[in-house]
């Protein structure tokens, strides 16, 4: 392949990544051994992002770190979570990737998939979303100098990223071998070679010059020892260079021992999750029921409360006392409790009114009471008052009490003799 369409190649594939949008799930292989699973949904429908936020709920009880994103496809989140090489060595991420050898120069990564309608739900990757035309695209990632071989349908030689685009109505198949060398592994060993290879070279100079038989016997035994270490590490070096391009039977039956393993850790994790979702469960029940002996039994106070009033067992200041104290309990116990359904948030509603009507009606119904006795004893002391005045006044008073009254009853005898005449007029006239 020519350079420029090399470097064109490269730079499609990097904006493609980029400005992905949809579903993609990616394993990047780090240089120590451990591995990154970054799994991207992204929806442009409102619907579909609210479907996402399942997934998202999925993934962060799988202790995934959930992130929200956004670009000018759509929106929706990214979970990713890295394993230790230590627990990489025990099994892959994402149940696709296996590892076939871990050596101490370089480690085999081994991929024989085969991608169908329900791989998504074996893999747990939530639901599948449609985009351009594929409904997942899996990308794995290796450090730079990787010895790859694949069937995939895009790859970046540079970065050795590798990419399929899958749909759940055409089964396919994922292949891939790559042998990531330990860099740093290697210059280790090719540096003690070096020094080993100068220190022998040291030896046989002083060997040379030295006199005693018998000494420069001791040093060329050295030296043939020395000699051997480079031989053990060069040695060692092609045995893991072969083990780590070949796939044997061997490499084969690791493959099937760690999907095996996986099987057993995904059934666990199952149960984890079954097991944790059942407690939740049972706690919301019982802080539920809780809630609602407590709603019942404030309910059942304020009842009594109400009754006890009426009957005149408790005083009105009493009675508002207990009204303010049941609704603030209501109140607390409103704000406190989390997952109340729309019911049980209107009856704990409904008691604080009724809890803050009673202590109303309770305080005006007092205010007209102090109103009645101030006036009662108005009217009292105006009654005093005027009798006083009667007995201090003198005779004449009285007598001009009694004209007044002589006067008064006269009127008042006129007035119904004038009445009854007219009575009379008008029977004689109606006859």
């Amino acid at each position: 392949m020519k350079t420029y369409l090399k470097l064109g190649l490269t730079v499609l594939l990097i904006a493609a990544f980029c400005l992905l949008s949809g579903f993609r799930a990616q394993t990047i292989i780090h240089d120590d051994g451990s591995e990154t699973q970054d799994v991207l949904k992204v929806s442009e429908s409102a619907s579909g992002q609210k479907k996402l936020r399942a997934d998202a709920d999925e993934f962060q009880k799988r202790n995934y770190t959930i992130m929200d994103y956004d670009n000018d496809n759509g929106k929706g989140f990214r979970a990713m979570k890295t394993i230790t090489k230590d627990g990489a060595n025990r099994s892959s991420v994402d149940r696709v990737v296996h590892k076939t050898h871990d050596g101490f120069f370089c480690s085999t990564y081994y991929i024989d998939y085969n991608f169908t309608a329900d791989s998504i739900k074996e893999l747990r990757l939530g639901m599948p979303i449609e985009e351009n035309g594929a409904d997942l695209e899996y990308i794995v990632s290796f450090p730079s100098g990787t010895n790859v071989k694949s069937n995939a349908s895009k790859a970046d030689d540079q970065g050795s990223t590798y990419m399929w685009s899958l749909n759940n109505s055409s089964p396919s198949k994922i292949s891939l071998q790559a042998t990531v060398w330990h860099k740093l592994a290697i210059y280790v060993a090719l540096f003690a070679i070096a020094a080993i290879l100068l220190f022998v070279i040291i030896m046989e100079i002083r060997r040379r010059n030295t006199i005693s038989w018998k000494r420069a016997a001791h040093m060329r035994r050295v030296e043939i020892l020395a000699l051997l270490l480079p031989l053990i590490i060069f040695g060692y070096m092609g045995y893991e260079y072969y083990t780590g391009t070949h796939i044997t039977s061997d490499a084969l039956a690791k493959v099937s021992q760690q999907k095996q393993e996986e099987l057993l850790e995904s059934r666990e994790e199952d149960k984890k999750l079954h097991d944790a979702d059942t407690k939740k469960q049972r706690s919301d029940e019982l802080s539920m029921s809780k809630i609602r002996s407590k709603t019942l039994e404030l309910s059942s106070a304020l009842r009594d409360l109400n009754r006890n009033y009426q009957s005149g067992r408790i005083s009105r200041s009493g009675a508002r006392s207990e009204a303010a104290s049941v609704a603030s309990q209501v109140q607390e116990l409103l704000d406190s409790s989390k997952g109340l359904s729309q019911a049980d948030r209107d009856e704990l509603l409904h008691l604080i009114e009724e809890a803050e009507s009673l202590a109303s009606e309770q305080s005006s119904s007092s205010q007209e009471e102090v109103r009645s006795a101030v006036s009662d004893e108005q009217r009292r002391a105006d009654a005093i008052a005027s009798d006083t005045t009667a007995a201090v006044s003198g005779p004449d008073s009285r007598e001009a009490d009694t004209v007044r009254g002589d006067s008064a009853s006269s009127k008042t005898d006129r007035t119904a003799d004038n009445n009854k005449s007219k009575a009379a007029e008008k029977a004689k006239s109606d006859k």
